[in-house]
């Protein structure tokens, strides 16, 4: 095989390989887009820790287990350059 024959395998191999980056790249962009409402949607929850506070919800609040809150905001964290960990913390109310 000559040297011309040699670098024009190489180069188709690469094209080949090139495409396939591509085709994958544009399905992870797809599914990231398809998460963007997901995440921004989470991050707008309102995870309201009652518990200092003495009182009961009313029921236009969902339970929400605390740790799986604690591992939703892990992963959050891990996965999205949002700091969950720095969000406000409100006041306890005064009596």
């Amino acid at each position: 095989m000559t040297e011309h024959n040699q670098l024009s395998a190489e180069l188709e191999s690469l094209r080949r390989e090139n495409g396939k980056l591509q085709q994958k790249v544009r399905r992870l962009e797809r599914e990231a887009a398809s998460m963007q409402p997901v995440v921004a949607e989470v991050k707008r929850l309102k995870i309201w820790d009652f518990t200092p506070y003495g009182v009961i919800p009313d029921d236009s609040w969902l339970a929400l287990d605390r740790a799986s809150a604690t591992d939703l905001m892990r992963a959050l964290a891990g996965t999205d350059h949002w700091r969950p960990w720095q969000s406000r913390i409100e006041p306890r109310p005064q009596p």
